[in-house]
């Protein structure tokens, strides 16, 4: 598959209007991608107003409200941070330069590993989509013959009425598109953020290899030199991939625990129905996006955490004091991880370990509210 600097799919942001070198035509579908993107929030905001007293009707919206305002937060990198982003990736290309041939074929592995993956997770996401898609065509064909008159269901939910055969079709084609943004733009910025915290690890990896091997006897600080430098230049890569996604966390997190709270009372209130499968296929979905970020994020801070270690195994204790003392400092930085988080939200497995335990507890409780209210009527 076509890469962009071999991190960003090139197809599928082509369809959101996203590229390195701008044009005003390419801004137009960039804008246009955008303002699709709102006015599906706001049209299903709008349909939550109209049924505020119908709790099942505002679950059916909240999944796609939290995919809509997840895909907006992601799309948000490349409209207000273009610059950003391809600055990034350039800087991981720089780094490459710190491996040998052997370190080489890691990366490379990397990276036809997360062409494989941004298509099976892509894939995955049309699957749903199209399900969704599938499902309000078969509904609307089945609702027309009970009826003997054409009758007309949207994919999503909509505060208007479009029972009228163009407004129909001028509906549909817009939640289609809305549906295929989101999917294209979440699938991938998650797998890019995922190929670059894999690079990451890699060059942890590298650098931990190369302080073990560092010969103290010699009292040569060049090697030394080398590592610290090529320590810091990686520092400071990962302070610009936190700031970059850092939103992204935070939102992702955050509405993640919200949304499988909800498919999670949908499911056991329809267990016995077949919409338990596309409620199991956005779970799956969202969850995945979680486990990408919390995964690597956890991945990120372990890894930066050996650096002092792998320094400490090396014959530190043969070197002049002045390299002990280059040493020290270099551990004392070492020892502060490399920590990827949104406001508050750390994006560690210990999270998501928590979000998905307080989302069990959320569940229950709903249901036990469900449970009063029909025992009062």
């Amino acid at each position: 598959m076509e890469h962009t600097d071999g991190f960003l799919t090139l197809p599928y942001l082509r369809y959101c209007g996203i590229y390195r070198e701008m044009s005003k035509l390419k801004k137009l579908r960039t804008i246009n991608c955008s303002a699709v993107l709102f006015v599906f929030m706001i049209l299903q905001s709008i349909y939550v107003l109209q049924n505020v007293e119908d709790f099942l009707s505002i679950c059916d919206v909240i999944p796609t409200l939290v995919v809509g305002l997840v895909a907006i937060c992601k799309l948000c990198i490349f409209v207000l941070k273009p610059a950003a982003i391809f600055s990034l990736i350039d800087s991981f290309k720089m780094l490459q330069k710190h491996s040998n041939g052997e370190k080489q074929k890691l990366f490379q592995r990397s990276s036809r590993f997360h062409a494989n993956l941004t298509k099976v997770y892509i894939m995955g996401a049309l699957i749903v989509g199209w399900f969704y898609i599938l499902s309000a065509v078969v509904a609307g064909v089945r609702q027309s013959i009970v009826e003997e008159k054409l009758r007309f269901f949207a994919p999503m939910a909509f505060p208007h009425n479009y029972q009228h055969p163009v407004v129909f079709v001028a509906t549909l084609l817009f939640n289609c598109d809305s549906i295929h943004m989101s999917i294209f733009i979440n699938g991938s910025v998650d797998t890019c953020f995922s190929e670059l915290a894999t690079n990451v690890a890699i060059h942890f990896n590298i650098i931990q290899d190369r302080a073990r091997s560092i010969d103290f006897s010699k009292h040569t600080q060049n090697d030394l030199q080398d590592v610290i430098h090529y320590h810091m230049d990686l520092l400071s890569i990962c302070s610009n991939v936190n700031s970059i996604f850092q939103h992204t966390v935070f939102y992702l997190l955050m509405l993640d625990s919200v949304l499988l709270c909800v498919i999670g009372y949908q499911f056991v209130l329809f267990m016995k129905t077949p919409r338990v499968v596309m409620l199991l296929s956005m779970a799956f979905v969202m969850l995945l996006q979680a486990v990408i970020y919390t995964y690597h994020g956890s991945k990120m801070h372990d890894e930066s955490l050996r650096v002092a270690d792998a320094f400490y195994q090396s014959n530190w204790y043969e070197g002049s004091l002045s390299m002990k003392r280059k040493l020290l400092f270099c551990m004392m930085r070492a020892q502060k991880p490399v920590v990827t988080k949104g406001g508050f939200i750390k994006a560690t497995l210990p999270t998501l370990k928590k979000m998905l335990n307080s989302t069990g507890s959320y569940i229950t409780m709903l249901l036990s509210l469900d449970t009063n209210v029909a025992a009062e009527q």
